[in-house]
């Protein structure tokens, strides 16, 4: 179930402000701060640890302090999402934390029975879990925000975009237990923007149960948030959109063979109950694009610019969309060719609706 939007506060603008600054180089990041809240009298953001990355350079996340008059206002985890200009392990590992997902296990913290998440989520978690920045880990920095007394009524935003959200719905069941270990009980309350499913329906369930007034936005033209408990919706998104936009046979397919092997595993996803649903628009595919128009369409559609449109707020970075293209135009080679499009072919669209509708049914294990 998703719940429509028709006002959207301040603080979800900020944060997804936050999410777009973690996509810029780390080194600009600093550079980007104080950063004024989205309406008067909300003091400014600034940078208060981090940004760290793992090695490979996979994941980052950063802590920014919201404060006014000197009086710390919220604090927020941010969690940046998939970035495509990493170096080659750090792509790998990006790869398997978005894909890896036919197999699952418990999480690394004490939770009802039953719940279980991705592997490549789990994956991610770790890495997350294990950053430091200045030689203080980020448990420890919020451990030392939280032990002052002026702080104690300070709420604890974790957020992030893309896989950076997907990442943030285990990240804040895993910061609750291991403050908790420590005595120190802030409020919680996750924000995502687009991101993919963590876990299956009990998972699901328990975090909306833990944090009933976490924000899940998903744009219902983007493709991202429908992986991976919703795969067999992607491939007709755009049919009744703009031009009956249909993807290339490939991708169908592959969507198609995942989804089966993600039955056959025993694998279910779930969405979180009541994420925020924004309804999106028909944007125009950027006219020869390396990534072909199915796919300039999806990452439009999940750029975080459009997010922010649909938000009614105002965008701090130029978005992820146009550095993507950058790179795939600076790798396109004669071995990766343009992906054809089958727009408005209604034997394909056709066939299509009956893969897909046939694979809705046999997509719940057992």
């Amino acid at each position: 179930m998703t719940i429509p939007t028709a006002m959207v506060d301040a603080a979800s603008i900020g944060l997804l402000q936050l999410c777009q600054i973690s996509y810029l180089d780390p080194a600009a990041i600093p550079g980007s701060f104080p950063l004024a809240w989205p309406a008067p009298g909300g003091g400014s953001w600034s940078l208060a640890w981090g940004p760290a990355q793992d090695p490979s350079q996979a994941n980052l996340v950063y802590v920014a302090v919201r404060s006014e008059a000197g009086q710390a206002l919220s604090l927020a985890v941010v969690v940046r999402g998939t970035d495509w200009d990493v170096p080659l392990m750090g792509l790998w590992n990006q790869i398997v934390e978005d894909l890896d997902a036919d197999s699952q296990q418990a999480p690394p913290w004490t939770g009802p029975t039953g719940v279980l998440i991705a592997d490549g989520t789990a994956a991610a978690l770790s890495r997350v879990a294990g950053l430091t920045s200045g030689g203080q880990s980020l448990v420890g920095f919020l451990a030392g925000f939280y032990d002052a007394a002026a702080n104690r009524q300070v709420p604890l935003q974790v957020t992030g975009h893309s896989l950076g959200g997907c990442v943030a719905t285990v990240l804040a069941p895993w910061l609750q237990a291991q403050l908790g270990q420590q005595g120190l009980s802030p409020a919680i309350v996750p924000t995502t923007y687009a991101g993919p499913t963590a876990g299956n329906q009990a998972f699901a369930d328990a975090f909306r149960s833990a944090f009933p007034t976490a924000s899940c936005y998903r744009n219902t033209l983007d493709i991202v948030p429908m992986a991976m408990a919703d795969l067999a919706e992607i491939p007709l998104i755009y049919a009744e959109a703009g031009p009956g936009l249909l993807p290339p046979v490939s991708i169908a397919t592959a969507i198609l063979g995942y989804a089966l092997w993600l039955w056959d595993c025993g694998a279910s996803y779930a969405d979180i109950p009541d994420s925020r649903s924004l309804p999106g628009d028909w944007l125009t595919p950027v006219p020869d694009s390396p990534l072909g128009p199915w796919l300039d369409e999806v990452l439009q559609q999940h750029d975080t610019k459009t997010y922010m449109k649909l938000l009614g707020g105002v965008s701090v970075t130029e978005g992820e969309a146009v550095r993507v293209r950058a790179l795939a135009t600076a790798v396109a080679t004669e071995r990766w060719p343009r992906q054809r499009t089958l727009s408005g072919d209604p034997a394909y669209a056709a066939r299509l609706k009956a893969a897909f509708t046939r694979l809705r049914r046999p997509l719940i294990p057992g």
